[in-house]
C-alpha cells in the first residue's frame, strides 16, 4: 500500500503493540513481563495513542511503509 499510494501523498504505516496494560491481558502476563520485556513493565494505552498521533503529524511526513513496534524491546 505504501508503494501504491505514496505517489498520491498517502502514507501507510502500521503499529504493532505488544503487551499493553488493558483488560485484555491474559493470566500469567506478570511472568512474561519479568522474563521477556527488557523494560520490565507493560505498555500504557496512552503510549500507543501517542505513537498513532505522531504518525498523523508532519513530524513523520517522510515515514511510509513502516511497522512501529510498541513493545518495550520484547521483539528486538
Amino acid at each position: 500500500m505504501a508503494h501504491e499510494f505514496g505517489p498520491h501523498g498517502v502514507r501507510c504505516n502500521a503499529i504493532a503493540p505488544g503487551e499493553i496494560d488493558t483488560a485484555m491481558l491474559s493470566p500469567g502476563t506478570d511472568d512474561l513481563v519479568r522474563s521477556q520485556i527488557p523494560m520490565r513493565r507493560l505498555g500504557r494505552p496512552e503510549e500507543v495513542a501517542e505513537t498513532i498521533w505522531f504518525l498523523c503529524t508532519r513530524a513523520s511526513s517522510y515515514l511510509n511503509g513502516a511497522e512501529v513496534h510498541i513493545n518495550g524491546g520484547q521483539h528486538v
